[in-house]
């Protein structure tokens, strides 16, 4: 089965590994990428486990659950990706639908951190 990140990979070769939890990340665009591809399999603990440490207090739990519990994603496009040391930066479009309602189109550039060896996002900025 191919990767529903995009990647073109297999899922075996690509996400699924980082989902299992088997793997970290080893780039900040394969931690946005796992991350996408955990909303489409609804696994919200994964969300939270890979949300910087220091950021992870601010996560409104039952608000965010119920929202990727209520999404259907479509796909998504990674427009560009960097990493400079311990920081990343992400920018991505992703495609969904929720509660029936028509396709939305969620454009941000997300920033990561290394910490302790692992990558985390950080936080993300809406664009558009």
């Amino acid at each position: 089965m191919n990767c529903v990140c995009g990647s073109g990979k297999l899922y075996d070769d690509c996400c699924g590994p980082l989902l299992a939890r088997t793997r970290p990340a080893m780039t900040p665009e394969a931690l946005m990428r796992s991350r996408y591809a955990a909303y489409v399999m609804k696994d919200f603990d994964y969300i939270v486990e890979t949300t910087d440490p220091d950021n992870r207090d601010l996560i409104d739990h039952d608000a965010n659950r119920a929202w990727m519990e209520e999404s259907n994603f479509v796909d998504l496009l990674v427009l560009a990706s960097s990493e400079k040391g311990s920081r990343g930066l992400v920018e991505f479009v992703a495609r969904f639908s929720r509660g029936g309602k028509a396709e939305q189109t969620h454009h941000e550039r997300s920033q990561f951190r290394k910490h302790r060896g692992r990558w985390y996002f950080s936080e993300g900025e809406t664009v558009g």
